[in-house]
């Protein structure tokens, strides 16, 4: 078996139940058990085969790899069929800041959060998610549709990791985006499912050896790295339609499959450390862990300085012209702007140990020097 040695597991043991729950979309608090009876509400609904096909396509994009030495990676953009309150799956939940202008002889109101979560699931709804403007709000923003009247906000912090962040702490209150308190109240994620913990639970439930492929059936969709972890988390999870845990499954099950190990503290807790408070976020390009450079993100987008981790809330500009396209569904129209370029990176361990002969696996003999850098078969070490 693999050298991979496991302790310490999370007491959140119904993670494939609670991602049930996560797709009754409701813009009020609802009974949990509605979504139960409907089923998964606006997620995907595809077949396994299916949706670990599309992640497998996602995935091996050679313009936006998820597979490097150093770090994981996926966009915040929520997949085909997420839709409405099930926004924000990918360890990557998002929102707007905007604000309006005066109405007349009436004072520009306060900034308004637009599409933020509100609960552990969706079925505690979210904030409005558009506005209504008026005749006079309109001819304003129409007189400069280049003026920046909003924020776009990108948050991995994670859902359980309590506030408040250092930059509370060492200045005079917290530190604004137009106009409102970088706390946990309004920057940190709410779904539970994006949170340290079940993080931490889908490395070590992923870091064993999945199902093989069938040895009489070439064809079988399980002989391919990718989708032998996919279909693995699809077994267990239910949860192959996310970006976030078929990339990281994949990774783990053929960490487990070539006998890797690491030391010190066990694997999921050094993929997902309670230290921080969540995934780093970045761009596709020029990403360098710790570091703030700008070129690391979208035009227009920068990282929210919280006096610590500066890489885990990103905020990009929305335009008056952003406002009057997007006023119906604001949320909407930052996911249809950023959110394919704000990603996601996991870090791999430095240290990762591999000996493909102690493990069982009967894909041992195909590894490489860093299996969790998954490839297509004909690129393939």
């Amino acid at each position: 078996m693999p050298s991979l040695v496991w302790s310490g597991r999370s007491q959140l043991r119904g993670f494939a139940a609670i991602l049930m729950i996560a797709g009754c979309a409701s813009k009020s608090p609802a009974p949990i058990e509605d979504c139960a009876t409907t089923g998964k509400c606006d997620l995907p609904d595809d077949p396994a085969e299916v949706s670990c096909s599309k992640r497998r396509s996602d995935a091996y994009n050679q313009n936006r790899t998820a597979f490097n030495e150093g770090f994981l990676r996926w966009s915040c953009a929520d997949v085909q069929g997420v839709t409405e309150d099930d926004r924000g799956q990918e360890y990557c939940e998002y929102f707007a800041i905007a604000q309006l202008p005066a109405d007349g002889s009436n004072p520009a109101p306060a900034p308004a959060l637009l599409g933020r979560n509100l609960g552990k699931d969706s079925s505690y709804g979210t904030t409005p998610g558009g506005v209504e403007l008026t005749a006079s709000q309109i001819a304003a923003l129409e007189a400069d549709d280049t003026a920046i009247v909003g924020q776009c906000i990108f948050t991995s912090w994670n859902s359980d990791q309590p506030g408040p962040v250092a930059a509370c702490e060492s200045q005079n209150g917290c530190p604004k985006v137009m106009g409102v308190d970088i706390d946990e109240a309004s920057f940190r994620m709410t779904f539970e499912v994006n949170s340290t913990d079940a993080a931490q639970v889908l490395v070590e439930d992923c870091a064993v050896l999945p199902t093989p492929g069938d040895d009489e059936n070439p064809r079988d969709l399980r002989h391919d790295d990718f989708f032998r972890g996919c279909l693995w988390n699809a077994e267990i999870n239910e949860t192959e339609f996310r970006k976030s845990d078929t990339t990281i499954c994949t990774s783990m099950t053929r960490l487990a499959e070539c006998g890797c190990s690491v030391t010190g503290a066990p694997l999921f807790e050094q993929v997902s450390p309670w230290e921080v408070r969540g995934f780093q976020l970045g761009g596709w390009t020029n990403f360098v862990p710790g570091s703030e450079a700008e070129s690391a993100l979208p035009p227009n987008c920068r990282y929210v300085d919280i006096g610590e981790n500066g890489q885990t809330i990103v905020a990009c500009d929305l335009a008056a012209a952003d406002l009057l396209y997007g006023a119906a569904d604001v949320r909407a129209t930052c996911a249809e702007k950023y959110a394919d370029n704000i990603v996601v990176h996991v870090p791999i361990p430095t240290g990762v140990t591999c000996d493909p002969t102690t493990s069982e696996s009967p894909y041992a003999e195909s590894c490489s020097a860093t299996p969790w850098v998954l490839k297509p078969p004909a690129a393939a070490n």
